[in-house]
């Protein structure tokens, strides 16, 4: 038999209430929410990639010596290419003294539905499928309603309002990368000790003006223009297992954003559609809390392949 002495046993029962305290210190949940500025790093970050996923231009042509009615169903596939951040621009985390696996995805893509309503209306739906690609799982839908304000016969001018609900989910904060370096340590300068599963919001609400203009010498080729105005309200929920337990601090921000959108359409057949636009919108970021704003906009070109069916 076994004999413990009384300060043993007191240094037992220390050991146990410290192990016990160092678990509970190693589960603990830091929760928070905190309103950041529209250019702020982490503002500049969110409208970035909100404004990524806009529904904007792209507005296929009327079939050839057609015009849409209501009943008639549009479909097509669109495909936008997402630039990559350089290691200074993803420098976004603590308002820009952390850079962040931001670098995703090199594309952007989502098949788009259009169906025609009474009155000359179109239904626009583009939802993103929540398939898990390039490490990011989105649950992202943009929808739309367009209308025609004037019409002649070689040009139109339509009018489109649109928005955005969702989140796209990824390891931002704390990706695969950092695990093999000590917490702390300029790598790993967040002390993660496995991968986040952070949640960004992308959500917007806007209104666009398109012009199309048909070239009677070139029937099959479609020019077109569009300029909008956005207001975005975005929303980033860490959600990172770090050294002293779990981060789910809360970032959101909102503001307005200005887009412009310029391409060709042609048709491949009577009724299929190749439009490519080149998008354009200025973001302005305050790098540091004293320092003066600069644009840091977001230029990409995108496709959309459409069929009519009726």
């Amino acid at each position: 038999m076994i004999r413990i002495d009384s300060k043993a046993r007191v240094l037992l029962v220390i050991g146990i209430v410290c192990s016990t305290a160092g678990d509970s210190l190693a589960q603990q949940v830091f929760t928070g929410a905190e309103h950041v500025t529209f250019d702020s790093p982490e503002g500049w970050a969110l409208k970035y990639f909100t404004s990524a996923t806009i529904m904007s231009g792209l507005q296929p042509p009327e079939p050839l010596d057609e015009h849409r009615q209501a009943g008639a169903i549009n479909v097509g596939f669109e495909a936008e290419w997402l630039p990559a951040l350089n290691p200074e621009r993803a420098r976004v985390g603590f308002s820009g003294g952390k850079q962040e696996d931001v670098n995703k995805a090199p594309v952007v893509m989502r098949p788009v539905v259009r169906v025609g309503l009474p009155w000359r209306f179109t239904a626009v739906v583009a939802p993103i499928p929540p398939i898990e690609m390039f490490g990011v799982t989105p649950r992202l839908v943009a929808f739309g309603l367009e209308r025609p304000i004037v019409q002649r016969e070689r040009w139109t001018l339509a009018l489109r309002g649109s928005g955005q609900i969702g989140s796209i989910k990824a390891a931002f904060t704390c990706p695969q990368k950092v695990l093999a370096f000590a917490p702390g340590s300029p790598e790993n300068p967040t002390s993660c000790v496995g991968t986040s599963a952070d949640v960004a919001s992308l959500r917007y609400g806007g209104a666009e003006l398109q012009a199309t203009y048909r070239i009677p010498q070139i029937r099959r080729l479609v020019p077109h223009a569009a300029l909008g105005v956005n207001y975005i309200n975005a929303n980033f929920q860490i959600d990172a297992p770090v050294v002293k337990g779990i981060d789910r601090t809360s970032l959101w921000t909102s503001g307005k954003t200005y887009t412009g959108t310029a391409g060709v359409s042609y048709f491949l057949t009577r009724r299929m559609a190749l439009t490519v636009d080149t998008f354009y919108t200025p973001l302005f970021i305050r790098h540091d809390g004293t320092g003066g704003r600069a644009n840091d906009g977001l230029f990409n070109v995108r496709a959309l392949v459409s069929y009519s069916l009726r």
